[in-house]
C-alpha cells in the first residue's frame, strides 16, 4: 500500500512542518541506529544529517538486466518495469525509486513515431519529426494523460511502486520540461532557432504542453508518489541563455511545480546540461532537491556551490558518465568519497551519477557508487 491514506478519495500527506519535524526526529534516531530509506532521503531533502550519505545508482534502462526483460518490456510494461526497478536496489543497493523510462515518454503521446531499440533506450523517430515545420507548433491538441499510451504508463508505474514498496522507499515520479518534450518532436537545433524567429508559435506549443504536463503532474501526485522530478535540461549553458530560458521553459516549469505542490508532492529538479542556471531554476520552480551533472553556472567549484546552494536546496550528483564507462570500480569509489567530502557535511546531499547510468555498462560501478555511501558516507563525515 501507499505509505498515504485516503480521506474521501483523496490521499492525507503531512504538511510541510510535519516532514520537518519528522526529519528532526529522524536525525536523532539516525545517532544511534540505520534508518529506512524514506527516512534517510526525507533527512537529507530537510538538511539534517541522517545515519549515512543517502545514494542512487540512477538505473533506469540498465535496471532491466537485473530481471532479464527486454528493453521495450521494460518501457511498455508498467510492472515489469516495477519489478526490475525494485531488483536493483535490493540486488545493488540504493535509497529511491523512479518512475523514469526514457525522455520521448509525453513527446510519444503527443504523436511523436517512436523507435524501442532491443538493448538502448528507447527515442523519437528522427526521419519523422512530429513538429516539421513551424505550422505544425499550432497543431498540437489537449489530451488526458491518464488515457494516453505511455504517460498513463508512467502514472501506472508511480501507483504500482508506491503501493509495492512506497512504505520502505521514497518514490519520485518524473516529467520532462515542456520544452524538452517539444525538443522530441522537432529536434533541439531547430527549435532553438524556432524560438528565436517564430517565438510566439513555439509558445503556443508550450502552453498546450504545459497544459497537459499540469494534469500529469496531478495524476501522478494522486498515484502517492512522495515526489516529482522535473528535467529542465536547456536551463543550462549547453542549451539555451538564460534569458531566453525563462522566456521558453521557467515560466511554464513553474506552472508545473506548482502543481505538484498544490497535491502535497515535494519538488525535486534533474539538470544534466553543462553550468546549470541553478539560480533561476531555484527562482522558478523551488525544488527541495536538485540532481546535477555540472557546478552551476556562477560557480567555479564543488566547494562553491555547497557553500553558495547548500542551504537553499539539497544536492545530488556528481559522479560523472565518464568515470563510470572509463574508471574501475575502486576508482569510482575513491571519486564518489571525494564529493561525499566536500558535499555531505551538514546534510544535504544525495550520492548520485550525474545523469542515468549508461543502459549497457558493466554493473560493478554502480555497487561501487552504493558502496562509497555505506562506507564513506556514515555521519560524521570523516
Amino acid at each position: 500500500m501507499s505509505v498515504y491514506p485516503r480521506i474521501g478519495g483523496r490521499l492525507l500527506r503531512p504538511s510541510m512542518g510535519m516532514m520537518q519535524v519528522g526529519s528532526s526526529l529522524f536525525h536523532l534516531h539516525g545517532k544511534v541506529g540505520g534508518l529506512l530509506p524514506l527516512e534517510r532521503v526525507l533527512c537529507t531533502a530537510f538538511h539534517k544529517e541522517p545515519d549515512r550519505v543517502p545514494v542512487t545508482h540512477f538505473l533506469i534502462g540498465a535496471a532491466r538486466r537485473l530481471t532479464g526483460i527486454s528493453y521495450e518490456q521494460f518501457s511498455r510494461d508498467p510492472e515489469m518495469a516495477a519489478d526490475a526497478y525494485i531488483a536493483a536496489n535490493e540486488i545493488i543497493g540504493g535509497d529511491v525509486l523512479y518512475t523514469v523510462i526514457d525522455l520521448s515518454v509525453e513527446a510519444a503521446d503527443f504523436g511523436q513515431k517512436m523507435v524501442y531499440p532491443p538493448y538502448s533506450t528507447a527515442h523519437p523517430d528522427y526521419h519523422a519529426p512530429r513538429i516539421a515545420s513551424v505550422e505544425d507548433y499550432e497543431r498540437l491538441e489537449v489530451f488526458d494523460p491518464r488515457k494516453s499510451p505511455r504517460m498513463s504508463m508512467g502514472i501506472e508505474l508511480g501507483r504500482i511502486l508506491s503501493k509495492k514498496a512506497g512504505i520502505r522507499y521514497p518514490v519520485m515520479g518524473f516529467i520532462f520540461g515542456p520544452l524538452g518534450v517539444l525538443a522530441m518532436m522537432r529536434g533541439a537545433q531547430r527549435l532553438f532557432v524556432d524560438c528565436l524567429r517564430h517565438p510566439q508559435k513555439v509558445k503556443t506549443a508550450l502552453e498546450v504542453i504545459t497544459e497537459v504536463l499540469v494534469d500529469y503532474a496531478r495524476a501522478q501526485c494522486d498515484t502517492g508518489v512522495d515526489s516529482v522530478m522535473l528535467d529542465t535540461l536547456f536551463g543550462s549553458q549547453s542549451g539555451i541563455s538564460r534569458e531566453l530560458w525563462v522566456e521558453m521553459e521557467g515560466v511554464y516549469a513553474r506552472r508545473i511545480a506548482d502543481e505538484i505542490r498544490r497535491n502535497g508532492a515535494l519538488v525535486s529538479l534533474h539538470n544534466c546540461g553543462t553550468g546549470p542556471y541553478l539560480d533561476l531554476q531555484l527562482e522558478y520552480m523551488q525544488p527541495l532537491l536538485v540532481t546535477l551533472a555540472d557546478i552551476p553556472d556562477d560557480c567555479e567549484s564543488l566547494q562553491e556551490m555547497k557553500s553558495k546552494y547548500g542551504k537553499r536546496t539539497a544536492l545530488a550528483g556528481l559522479v560523472t558518465t565518464q568515470d563510470i564507462l572509463m574508471e574501475s570500480p575502486q576508482r569510482v569509489m575513491e571519486i564518489a568519497r571525494e564529493q561525499i567530502r566536500i558535499l555531505a557535511p551538514g546534510g544535504g546531499y544525495v550520492l548520485a551519477p550525474v545523469c542515468e547510468y549508461p543502459p549497457n555498462a558493466d554493473l560493478a560501478s554502480a555497487r561501487a557508487i552504493v558502496r562509497a555511501a555505506e562506507v564513506y558516507g556514515k555521519y560524521p563525515i570523516e
